[in-house]
């Protein structure tokens, strides 16, 4: 009822402030209020009275408080909703006598809000001592948000105030999140999830908004049945999933509820939302986290509903304008792949962490990459112009000329650092003692390639050859995998290449692929064990890498070796294909050499095993690292809470690198951590002499190993690894400054 009294409102021929003078009595009258007032915040923080029905009329635009003032400025600065029942007694209370409101006592404060910004404060107000209800406040916060929508527009201003409101909208934002992937990016926003088309909230024909709503439900639940009907050999609890999924799309409940909004007056796309919202607030009250997790279901319906009833114009915003930042909540490494690389300048996350596969293929890329600042995403719109700083973590939301002009001079800072890198290019890295350190990229892709001759590594120490198997729509046949074998192998000319057979499982799994429901993904089937039980994908893959290499030197990396008994069934499934190449009367290459990655550390507390069965071993630090210290390297509550410079851990890799140099087998550490300077420092302490690392980093750990006397920083490491702190990292960092070495 309220909703159609605000259309009608709405519809009339009128000025500005009668408008909103008659949407503040409809209001009123519907909530039984003695009060109800509206207050909009001016661009100078100050909050206006610009409407009240209850309220001396004089005061309306004389009214004025500051942020941090009486109860309305504590529901602008909260932006959360407050209900008193006996509102002079709180302490944030300030009496303002020109309003002339002595005789009043309960209050419900709603904020106003758009794109994350507080636009003003909606108050209804009562004399008796009383506690609004569940369903008053709802509808306060209904109210509220369709308020938002009109002021935003414009609807119910002065062509003044609408652009003082324009300005509050479109203020700069400062913000930080964590710095993943260094680097500046200059440029556009783009959301991985956008909103809706921007749509009216009333509709001018009620019963054209209802069979546009229907026929968006009945779009959405076809594709949802299609989907089904498409993965019926889905384990068991995966279709129940999806099964519930479905009851979600067909719930008469929710449909109800959206078709009683759009009778209200709404479009179809605002009773989405506006029931998108109570579904919301339900949900996050709920105190079983089975239901409250079920909000992602609806929010995923809701959001697949809003797509379809965008239709053409919501496709369009799909597309990545040029110099793009993209802002998600969430990104999976194929996504990233899948996107424009020429328009994509840089990746903020809500989630994410800095060992996230996600963050390692933004890191090979050098798009630059920030996690955990959720914020950013309610408070932008597409089309905003954005600076993100992966190297401190800040990000600026529309910036001013001035902040702009100084992030491009610092960009020029940054591309200096890079020459002063790239004049390392040839030279050794080695330390000022003599030792020589190996530096090898960690690639994925064709487009790496080129990275090897301007960073002057080694080589390759990681090809990760499961990203072509996550990027295509079906699994890489064995003549595209070796026409990209072969070209990453000429491309690489005399330097080494160490191929790793595809790490498939956990989080890296490619559409097409059918994988069971694991609780525990990242120790689940995946890896070397999954190769092992479906040689259907490994065999393909070493037929490819044997042809291509022919007459060169191959070296076959195994992924999350756990067992001596593993190796032997791989090198039996390497026989076969060597065997079948005979046969052929093919040319080999001229070596095959096979490594076991050490991922686990049941496998590293047996190197000794492992080491006589292969000619080289790898250290795969992000797992590694997960796994002792029982923290999954992809949730947000861990990330940071455990340093890979922990002594335990630290004494743990000595181990293990003794064991190898023990067989004299060579040791290389592929984690992403090797790009860290100090973590750097610390393996080379431990006596590992080869680090696989992002391209960005060669240049900078180059520069720090020819500044450093490896003796001295082996002679201080070794009684710390028995230190009881939590990390090494400020001692590090300390010895890095008086020692000289190049940070």
């Amino acid at each position: 009822m309220l909703l159609k009294r605000l259309r009608e409102v709405m519809a009339a021929e009128e000025g500005a402030q009668q408008r909103l003078d008659h949407l503040t009595n409809a209001i009123a009258n519907n909530m039984v209020a003695d009060v109800c007032s509206i207050y909009l915040r001016r661009a100078d923080d100050m909050l206006e009275l610009f409407s009240t029905q209850g309220l001396n009329p004089e005061a309306v635009h004389n009214t004025r408080m500051k942020w941090s003032e009486g109860l309305v400025g504590y529901v602008a600065r909260t932006a959360e909703p407050i209900n008193l029942r006996d509102a002079p007694k709180h302490p944030s209370f300030s009496f303002r006598p020109e309003v002339g409101e002595e005789l009043l006592n309960a209050f419900l404060g709603v904020p106003i809000i758009r794109t994350g910004q507080v636009l003003g404060v909606l108050v209804i107000q009562n004399k008796a001592v009383r506690e609004y209800t569940e369903e008053e406040v709802e509808a306060a916060q209904i109210v509220a948000t369709v308020l938002a929508e009109i002021v935003a527009a414009g609807d119910l201003l002065e062509e003044a105030d609408a652009q003082e409101v324009d300005r509050v909208l479109h203020r700069h934002e400062h913000l930080v999140g964590a710095p993943i992937v260094a680097g500046i990016a200059i440029g556009t926003v783009a959301l991985h999830e956008p909103p809706a088309p921007k749509h009216r909230v009333f509709a001018d024909n009620v019963a054209e908004e209802g069979e546009r709503l229907q026929t968006g439900l009945e779009s959405l639940r076809k594709s949802i049945d299609d989907m089904i009907a498409a993965n019926q050999d889905l384990a068991t609890v995966s279709r129940e999933v999806l099964e519930v999924y479905r009851l979600f799309a067909y719930d008469k409940g929710w449909a109800r509820r959206l078709e009683d909004a759009v009778q209200s007056g709404l479009t179809a796309e605002s009773a989405v939302e506006q029931v998108q919202g109570e579904n919301r607030k339900r949900m996050r009250q709920a105190k079983d986290p089975y239901i409250r997790e079920r909000m992602h279901d609806l929010d995923d319906l809701s959001r697949r509903l809003l797509r379809s009833l965008g239709g053409d114009a919501y496709q369009a915003q799909l597309e990545l304008p040029q110099d793009a930042v993209l802002l998600a909540r969430s990104l999976g490494p194929a996504e990233i792949l899948e996107l424009d690389r020429n328009k994509l300048k840089g990746i903020v996350l809500g989630e994410g962490s800095d060992t996230s596969h996600a963050a390692i293929v933004a890191r090979s890329l050098g798009i630059p990459l920030l996690g955990k600042c959720p914020a950013v995403i309610d408070k932008a719109e597409i089309g905003d112009r954005i600076i993100v700083d992966g190297g401190t973590g800040e990000i600026h939301l529309r910036p001013g000329s001035d902040i702009i002009s100084s992030y491009e001079d610092k960009l020029a800072i940054y591309s200096e650092e890079q020459k002063a890198y790239a004049a390392l290019r040839d030279l050794p890295a080695v330390t000022r003692d003599g030792t020589e350190i190996e530096l090898f990229l960690n690639a994925g892709l064709a487009i790496d390639m080129p990275h090897l001759e301007a960073t002057g590594a080694v080589g390759i120490g990681l090809f990760r050859t499961e990203l072509q198997f996550l990027i295509g729509p079906q699994l890489p046949t064995a003549q595209e995998q070796e026409m990209l074998y072969r070209s990453i192998l000429d491309g690489a000319g005399n330097k080494s290449i160490v191929f790793r057979t595809a790490d498939l499982g956990s989080d890296k799994a490619a559409t097409y692929m059918k994988m069971s429901h694991e609780a525990n993904p990242a120790m689940g089937w995946r890896g070397l064990r999954m190769s092992i039980d479906r040689e259907g994908l490994i065999r393909p893959q070493l037929r490819a890498l044997i042809a291509a290499a022919e007459g060169r030197e191959l070296n076959i990396l195994l992924p999350l070796v756990t067992t001596s008994d593993e190796i032997v069934q791989a090198r039996a499934i390497i026989d076969k294909e060597i065997e079948r190449r005979k046969r052929q009367d093919k040319p080999l290459p001229s070596a095959i050499k096979l490594g076991a990655m050490i991922e686990i550390p049941s496998a590293a507390w047996r190197v000794e095993h492992i080491a006589p069965l292969v000619d080289f071993l790898s250290l795969g630090g992000n797992d590694l690292a997960q796994f002792f210290f029982a923290a999954d390297r992809e949730s947000d509550k861990l990330t940071g809470r455990y340093d890979p410079l922990h002594p335990a851990f630290l004494s743990f890799l000595k181990m293990i690198a003794d064991k190898a140099n023990l067989a004299n087998k060579p040791i290389c550490y592929c984690g992403e951590q090797a790009a860290d300077p100090l973590m750097a420092m610390a393996l080379m302490a431990l006596d590992i002499q080869r680090l696989s690392v992002p391209a960005s980093s060669i240049g900078p750990l180059k520069k720090m190993i020819r500044s450093i006397d490896l003796n001295e920083l082996v002679a201080w490491l070794e009684p710390r690894l028995q230190s009881s702190k939590q990390t090494l990292r400020d001692e590090l960092l300390e010895y890095a400054y008086r020692n000289g070495v190049a940070l």
